[in-house]
């Protein structure tokens, strides 16, 4: 994969930064942390306080580490775990965030119980999760060229995957059931930056559309790419950088402090 996703995703650090609102001395988990730069970008204003990263790569945690050291963030760790299953030893973080690392979880309710576990009594959850397929221009190129990425294309399909969080109804009683209170779901409209290199932005379709490209036979492979590369070169802003509309969801929830407002959380 060529492109760095943290440049894809540049424009969604500030509202999910703002939103967890790192206060001086706090302690951080970010979930499904990739190369670092949610942990990076939240590290400075947490200080005292320290960011654990977790993610299953091993070699994008390699990644992070270096760019910390590089940087001169001190008070940042990673950890190579799965945050569904982590046995956390205590509830030890004040804030759990995530930029669009938690769609993946093969059994979501464990996973965000896990979490939750992992939080302080009115500790904060805020995270990003793609709304759904056909709201994302990303998804819906990458359907049309590929002849069905994520579904059939131009038509709605079971929201798997990236999309596993999708339905504001059903992402609400997910957090409920498993016992956050004060859930909130904003809609956040930011395009994804493919950067200025064409022949970069069509490899990196291509490497998350990977699956479906090795379907093809040899000829359509080749017209795909083609198509592909006409589409992601019409795409450019007026200053040659490559966009894509796309569409999220900023997920807020707290733990309750107390035993009562958790009975509360889980029957609103």
């Amino acid at each position: 994969m060529p492109m760095d996703l943290d440049h894809e995703l540049l424009d969604y650090e500030e509202p999910l930064r703002t939103a967890a609102a790192p206060a001086p001395g706090e302690h951080i988990l970010d979930v499904g942390c990739g190369a670092g730069a949610t942990s990076r970008d939240l590290a400075p204003a947490a200080a005292p306080g320290r960011v654990l990263g977790i993610d299953i790569s091993a070699g994008s945690l390699s990644r992070a580490e270096r760019s910390a050291r590089e940087a001169g963030i001190e008070n940042v760790g990673y950890l190579c775990a799965d945050a569904q299953t982590h046995p956390w030893q205590r509830p030890a973080f004040d804030v759990v965030v995530s930029r669009f690392g938690v769609m993946f979880f093969g059994d979501p309710p464990a996973a965000f119980g896990n979490l939750r576990r992992a939080l302080r009594p009115g500790g904060r959850l805020v995270f990003l999760a793609w709304q759904g397929r056909l709201r994302n221009e990303w998804a819906v190129l990458a359907d049309r060229v590929f002849d069905g990425v994520f579904g059939p294309p131009g038509r709605p399909a079971p929201e798997i995957g990236p999309f596993s969080l999708a339905d504001e109804r059903a992402t609400r009683q997910l957090l409920r059931s498993v016992g956050f209170a004060r859930v909130r779901l904003r809609p956040i409209e930011k395009a994804v930056r493919y950067g200025t290199d064409l022949d970069e932005a069509v490899e990196f379709v291509s490497w998350y559309s990977s699956a479906r490209l090795a379907e093809l036979t040899s000829a359509r492979r080749k017209a795909a790419l083609a198509t592909l590369r006409t589409e992601l070169n019409d795409r450019r802003d007026p200053a040659g950088e490559i966009r894509l509309g796309a569409r999220a969801w900023l997920v807020t929830a707290e733990k309750p402090a107390s035993t009562r407002e958790t009975r509360a959380g889980r029957t609103a």
